[in-house]
């Protein structure tokens, strides 16, 4: 005898079969209903780079559109031409080389090479968010210059070794400043345009008249990578002019950074120098340095205009101070590179790249502070809409601390960023500016245009709304 437990077991299996049987390829279909793309794209390519699963995410496939961009040449070009207007021989074979150039660059350029960009953004600590931007080409393409600009594999940040403890706000990175330069001068060389040979051989003649030196060796003499470096004093606050009022900020310090092969920019720079009887020279092992004090302009601000060569650089800098310091900290290693703020920003950040950047918090308030100031000291007609806009968008509009290193991969140019803003707090004040532009002039125009006053039919009365006179503006 079959109990009633069995029956049931029997009952519940006989169901599972059948519903197996009646729809048995119901969950393959529901796995298949994404079809594959007909034209193949660089999604997964691009994707892989990125942060899912955060506040922003985006990919866009620019090969269809960016791969056709010489095209747009012929097509604005075949516009000129069909108008007809007073278009001579002459003229239209200009009009010819114009846009045989301008293909030219822009094939050898590599802007058609890009197949995909890419950005993201996720919040990955409390009050952090990660921002990844990636531009894709293809490993078989990429012969363009803007992928050799920049650099062409990552490598240590060295740079970041050297930068002081109140470093303020920083970057570096790869740049071949002489194969831009050599490019356009080539494509100009081929153009077969005169006026524009012409330009490039006046300006490069001009170049020697001012510094005594021909362009060729200088470009010679660059090693590929610069950068600069801002430092703000708290324990200085100076007073400078904003507006109408002056503004208390720390005070600020600049150094331009250029790699170099040799020395001979800085031996050009002290021969001219060698005639300012005020110049003070430094010459010890490693470093050689150059400093002309600038007296009773803003004796707080310590201007002490100087030129170093110093450890494979061109030192161009406001003052000697942040040389040294800049020595200092490559010897000693006590910089930036110690302070809280870098470690919290730099956390997961690539070791190595082709490019670095960083802001501090300290530079973001002084930053934010002196435009804020600015806008609400503007005079003239537009103050009243100035300071409504900048009330609005301050609402939206915060800056904050930023670490950024890009690097120049097998297949394109990634940028990771680290700092108080994602994508979405950057997109937010594009969205919000239109609609406080708006609120701005909707709160002067009763200023502008006030209502008219009730008018009198007695003899003299006033026109509210008089006519101008000839040779007046109404």
């Amino acid at each position: 005898m079959v109990s009633f437990p069995s029956l049931r077991k029997c009952a519940a299996l006989g169901a599972t079969l059948a519903l197996l049987i009646v729809t048995p390829c119901r969950p393959a279909a529901a796995a298949s209903t994404v079809p594959a793309p007909v034209t193949p794209n660089s999604f997964g390519d691009v994707v892989s780079q990125l942060d899912p699963g955060g506040e922003f995410f985006l990919y866009m496939s620019t090969a269809q559109w960016l791969g056709k961009l010489s095209n747009g040449v012929d097509t604005i070009h075949n516009l000129v031409l069909s108008s007809g207007s007073g278009l001579t021989p002459q003229r239209i074979a200009k009009a010819d080389k114009a846009a045989a150039l301008a293909k030219d660059i822009i094939q050898k350029s590599g802007l058609q090479e890009i197949t995909g960009v890419g950005a993201s953004s996720f919040n990955y600590a409390p009050g952090l968010y990660r921002n990844k931007v990636f531009l894709h080409h293809y490993p078989t393409q990429g012969s363009g210059i803007i992928w050799s600009l920049y650099g062409t594999s990552p490598h240590p940040l060295a740079w970041v070794d050297m930068l002081p403890a109140d470093t303020s706000a920083a970057t570096f990175g790869d740049f071949d400043a002489a194969q831009l330069i050599n490019f356009l001068r080539a494509e100009a060389e081929q153009s077969g345009i005169p006026e524009l040979k012409q330009a490039v051989d006046k300006w490069q003649a001009q170049f020697f008249g001012v510094s005594g030196l021909k362009l060729d060796d200088v470009l010679n003499s660059l090693n590929g990578s610069m950068g600069a470096v801002i430092t703000l004093d708290s324990s200085n606050i100076i007073s400078i002019p904003v507006a109408q009022q002056v503004e208390m900020m720390p005070a600020p310090r600049l150094a331009i950074l250029i790699s170099v092969k040799g020395d001979l920019i800085f031996k050009q720079v002290d021969k001219m120098l060698a005639g300012n009887p005020g110049v003070i020279k430094t010459d010890e092992p490693g470093l050689r340095m150059r400093t002309m004090p600038v007296p009773f302009i803003m004796p707080t601000l310590n201007l002490r205009p100087s030129v170093a060569q110093w450890n494979g650089y061109l030192i161009i800098a406001t003052d000697d101070t942040i040389i040294r310091e800049l020595v200092a900290t490559q010897k000693e290693g006590h910089g930036f590179t110690q302070t809280p703020e870098y470690a919290r920003l730099s956390a997961g950040l690539p070791k190595q790249g082709n490019s670095f950047a960083v802001v501090t918090q300290l530079f973001a308030d002084t930053v934010q502070k002196l435009q804020s100031q600015f806008s609400a000291n503007q005079q003239g007609p537009n103050q009243a809409q100035a300071a409504a806009i900048q009330q609005m968008m301050s609402r939206y509009q915060h800056t904050g601390p930023l670490m950024s290193v890009g690097a120049m991969l097998p297949n394109g140019w990634l940028t990771i960023s680290q700092g108080s803003q994602g994508t979405d707090q950057l997109l937010k004040p594009l969205l919000i500016a239109p609609a406080a532009i708006v609120a701005g002039m909707l709160r002067v125009l009763p200023a502008l245009h006030p209502a008219p006053q009730p008018t009198s039919s007695a003899p003299g009365a006033m026109n509210p709304y008089p006519m101008p006179t000839p040779g007046t503006s109404p």
